[in-house]
């Protein structure tokens, strides 16, 4: 059962249509592709880069109590309390790539080869969706954008100089929360697809990585960043130092003794797949994604593994198990691994 608290509806409703519009223009100044902004509920802004959501917007219950608790520690600035509720979401949920085994891929045009994402895994979603995700912490980029934008609007009170909405590339592969007023425009990502997230760097204390600034005329977010990352490293002191002497170990040993690190730090199966990925690809070495079966308490639900090459021998770096170990491809459990789920079809799963 999905129990929510009573929503804080201090401040103003409508959104400053002049603070969006300069957002679109900083976005499309910054950064490639083609962008448009999500907003929670109609407005009189009529454009082709703005979509208005079809889900309502929702505080789950733990988000909501700290977002009370923030909003009565008077000692704090705005900016803390936002990187405070990002560090608390990141402390406290993990990244559901259980999503990227339904995507599907598009070849239409061999040159363009592209992914498509299945609206239904937490995008467009009803109240059954919603209800079967409070039995566990795993959430996609679509939940995260929606539930942080939500809890920051909550955060403004009767602030009425800010907007907060959901940012998000035309082909709906991957969601952030836009943050923009008079003062400064950021886009706040917690699990950028492109690299180790903040979902899993703070749970290991390290700094914020995954928000961008676009424009902070007084530095205040600049110095709430900076703030918030005294004291913290860029990297774990134990893999900084053995990576320095990387290039005097047998590197089967070394990826091993990473492991070990890891496992150490309790790393969920997304971060470690992302540190495997990294390292081994830091040693121009090619990698390729294979996918694990999870069965658990009746649910299956798949993860990221990958195997490589090396030394005339075959290694998988198992997510699940948080191993390495020799294998011959030909001969992996068919009913347990599967290569390339974007060449089938799956049916729905329920969340």
């Amino acid at each position: 059962m999905m129990i929510y608290l009573k929503i804080n509806m201090k401040g103003r409703t409508n959104m400053n249509n002049e603070n969006i519009r300069r957002f679109y223009e900083e976005v499309k100044e910054s950064l490639d592709d083609n962008y448009k902004i999500i907003i929670e509920s109609k407005e009189d802004l009529d454009e082709d880069w703005v979509e208005y959501d079809s889900v309502k917007w929702t505080v789950e219950q733990p988000i909501e109590k700290k977002v009370n608790e923030l909003l009565n520690k008077k000692s704090s600035t705005l900016e803390e309390k936002i990187l405070k509720l990002y560090e608390y979401i990141c402390l406290n949920y993990v990244y559901d790539d259980n999503v990227l085994f339904f995507f599907r891929k598009d070849l239409s045009d061999p040159n363009n080869i592209k992914y498509i994402a299945v609206d239904w895994y937490g995008r467009i979603v009803g109240n059954e969706w919603k209800d079967n995700r409070q039995n566990h912490n795993r959430r996609v980029c679509y939940e995260f954008a929606r539930v942080y934008a939500k809890a920051i609007k909550e955060l403004l009170d009767d602030n009425n100089n800010l907007d907060v909405f959901m940012l998000g590339d035309k082909e709906n592969l991957h969601y952030v929360v836009g943050l923009t007023g008079p003062e400064y425009s950021v886009i706040l990502d917690l699990d950028d697809f492109n690299s180790i997230k903040d979902l899993t760097r703070l749970k290991l204390g390290l700094t914020i990585k995954g928000i961008r600034i676009l424009r902070d005329n007084s530095g205040k977010f600049k110095d709430a960043i900076n703030k918030f990352n005294v004291g913290r490293k860029n990297e774990l002191a134990e893999i900084e130092a053995l990576s320095s002497e990387s290039d005097k170990k047998d590197f089967i040993t070394y990826l091993n003794e990473i492991i070990l690190i890891l496992n150490k730090y309790n790393v969920d199966t997304q971060g470690f797949y992302e540190y495997m990925k990294l390292i081994i690809e830091a040693k121009k070495i090619e990698t390729e994604k294979v996918w694990k079966k999870i069965n658990e308490d009746g649910e299956k639900r798949y993860t990221r593994c990958l195997t490589f090459d090396y030394n005339d021998q075959t290694y998988i770096a198992d997510s699940i198990c948080k191993t390495l170990s020799i294998i011959n491809k030909d001969n992996l459990d068919k009913e347990l691994f599967t290569f390339n789920p974007e060449e089938n079809e799956y049916p729905y799963y329920g969340g």
